[in-house]
C-alpha cells in the first residue's frame, strides 16, 4: 500500500566536506528491536501502516503477525473507495488521522463490489456471464475464495459461520425483489435454492414478502424481512424460517440493517436512500430475548455506529482509540455524496465535514464510499 499526499523524502544528500566517521561495530540491526521497543513503535501507527510496517524485514514480520489481531481491533474503521472502472486499485481513508492510501487488489478489472461480510469485499463480475463467478477477497491480507454465481438474482449476500454441530461456513444470497433464499456451503458444488413464494401469502402488506438480511448470532442465523418480521432459518435439507413473536415491529419498515453485536442483536431503521440523504431519522433497536420486544437505544454511551448506505455497519468502541478528536455516542453516516454525517444517538444533529479535505486522487476512482473495519481482516476463513 502507498501513501498518498504525504511530503516528499529526499533520498539522496549532499555529502558534508568533513564526515565523522561513526563506530557501527556495536550496534544492532533494526530487525533485532526489542519487543518492547517495536511494541512502543506499532502502538502509534494506522491499520495500513501497521501492514507496511510487517514489509520491512522478518523479525517486524513475525511481530505483526503474532500482535494483529490485537492491534486492529484497537484501530478505527476506514473508509474504502473502490470504483467500478477500477482495474487494479482501491483507496483506503482514515477520518481520523486524515490520510489516504493506494492499495493495490488483484484481478478487480471488470469486476465491482456490492457488499462486505466478515471483512471480505463481496465482487461479482459486471457482465454476466454463464460462467459467472463471486469473489471474495480480504484487501489487508489478499486471502480469496472463488465460488460460482447464484442462479437467481440477489441484493444480499453474507457470509455467516454456524454451528451445526462443528463450525460450517456458508455464503447466503437474499433479494428484496424475489423471493427465493440461496446458500452455498464452501464444501459445496453448486447453490441451493429455496423457493418461498408460496409460504407467505397472508403478509401483511401490498409488497412481496421477502428475507433482506439477516446475522450471525451465538451460532444462530436470524433474518429480517421486508416488514421487519423476525426469525431463525435453518439451512437443513429442507430450508425453513422460523418466525418470533416480537413486539413493537409495525413500524420499523423504512431501510432496515439486521446486526449482531456484543451479544446482541440490533436493528437498524431508517437508513440513507441511494442519493446519501437521510430523510428520517436513523433509529436503533435492541432485541429484549426475554419480553421479545425491540427496545430502541437512546444512549450508545462509549460506542459509536459507522453507518453506509448498502454495505454494512457495525459499531465500534471509542475509547480504545489513541486519537482526542473523536465523538462517541454518535453516528457516522456516509453517503454516496462524500460527505460524512454527524449526529448524536438520540437523533439530534451535530454536523457534518467532507471527506478527502486536501486529499487528490483522479475523480472515477470515487465510487461510493463504505465502512472497513480492520479487526475483521483477522477472521479468515479456511
Amino acid at each position: 500500500m502507498v501513501l498518498l499526499g504525504g511530503s516528499d523524502i529526499k533520498l539522496r544528500q549532499p555529502r558534508s566536506k568533513k564526515e565523522k566517521k561513526v563506530d557501527n561495530s556495536k550496534l544492532r540491526p533494526w530487525s533485532e528491536l526489542h519487543e518492547a521497543l517495536l511494541r512502543l513503535i506499532t502502538k502509534q501507527l494506522g491499520a495500513i501502516d501497521y501492514i507496511m510496517f510487517g514489509c520491512v524485514c522478518r523479525g517486524w514480520r513475525l511481530h505483526v503477525t503474532t500482535h494483529r489481531q490485537e492491534f486492529m481491533a484497537s484501530r478505527p474503521p476506514l473508509l474504502v473507495f473502490l470504483s467500478t472502472q477500477a482495474k487494479r486499485a482501491s483507496y483506503f481513508y482514515s477520518i481520523f488521522e486524515q490520510r489516504l492510501y493506494k492499495a493495490k487488489l488483484p484481478n478487480l478489472n471488470g469486476k465491482s463490489c456490492f457488499g462486505i461480510t466478515r471483512g471480505y469485499l463481496v465482487m461479482e463480475d459486471n457482465k454476466k456471464r454463464a460462467d459467472s463467478q463471486i469473489w471474495l477477497l480480504n484487501p489487508f491480507t489478499r486471502h480469496e475464495l472463488h465460488f460460482p454465481s447464484p442462479p437467481n438474482p440477489y441484493s444480499r449476500m453474507i457470509l455467516a459461520s454456524l454451528a451445526t454441530p462443528l463450525q460450517e461456513f456458508v455464503i447466503i444470497a437474499f433479494c428484496i425483489w424475489y423471493p427465493s433464499l440461496q446458500f452455498f456451503r464452501l464444501k459445496d458444488l453448486s447453490w441451493t435454492v429455496h423457493d418461498y413464494s408460496d409460504k407467505f401469502n397472508g403478509c401483511r402488506g401490498p409488497s412481496p414478502w421477502a428475507i433482506v438480511d439477516g446475522a450471525v448470532l451465538k451460532g444462530k442465523l436470524y433474518v429480517l424481512t421486508s416488514y421487519a418480521e423476525n426469525g431463525v432459518l435453518n439451512l437443513n435439507s429442507t430450508p425453513y424460517v422460523t418466525l418470533l413473536e416480537v413486539k413493537n415491529t409495525r413500524y420499523l419498515h423504512r431501510g432496515l440493517q439486521l446486526l449482531a453485536h456484543d451479544e446482541q442483536l440490533l436493528m437498524i431503521n431508517g437508513l440513507m436512500n441511494g442519493i446519501g440523504i437521510m430523510k428520517e431519522e436513523c433509529q436503533v433497536y435492541e432485541l429484549n430475548f426475554m419480553k421479545m420486544e425491540w427496545m430502541r437505544i437512546q444512549n450508545f454511551t462509549d460506542q459509536a455506529l459507522f453507518l453506509d448506505y448498502d454495505m454494512g455497519s457495525r459499531f465500534s468502541n471509542m475509547t480504545i482509540w489513541g486519537w482526542s478528536q473523536q465523538y462517541s455516542n454518535c453516528i457516522y453516516n456516509v453517503g454516496v455524496t462524500c460527505k460524512c454525517i454527524l449526529n448524536f444517538s438520540d437523533g439530534r444533529y451535530r454536523g457534518s465535514f467532507w471527506i478527502l479535505q486536501g486529499n487528490r486522487m483522479p475523480h472515477f476512482t470515487l465510487g461510493v464510499p463504505f465502512w472497513y473495519f480492520p479487526h475483521l481482516s483477522c477472521n479468515l476463513v479456511m
